[in-house]
């Protein structure tokens, strides 16, 4: 159970983080992460962080859904990462 209360710890941390660079972007690597550097990017973490939330609540209210849900979250984050890395590197 431990791993999907961080799962969620990291769904929040995300979604934090989006607030921050809303707010102001954040310098990553010498490029802006705000809304208007990286608006897709933005949504798309918004999306995959509120997913990781709803996958940790599925599994922690021992769901049948979150069998699935957990893997495909997982695997959807580390696609945004490297959409992530892909963009740090323009």
């Amino acid at each position: 159970m431990l791993r999907f209360k961080v799962l969620a710890l990291i769904g929040i941390v995300n979604l934090l983080l989006i607030g921050a660079a809303l707010i102001e972007p954040i310098a990553i690597a010498g490029h802006d992460y705000g809304w208007q550097q990286a608006a897709v990017l933005i949504l798309i973490q918004a999306l995959i962080a509120l997913a990781m939330l709803y996958a940790a609540g599925q599994k922690l209210a021992q769901a049948d859904i979150a069998d699935k849900a957990y893997p495909a979250v997982l695997v959807a984050y580390v696609l945004w990462l490297c959409m992530l890395w892909r963009w740090l590197a323009q």
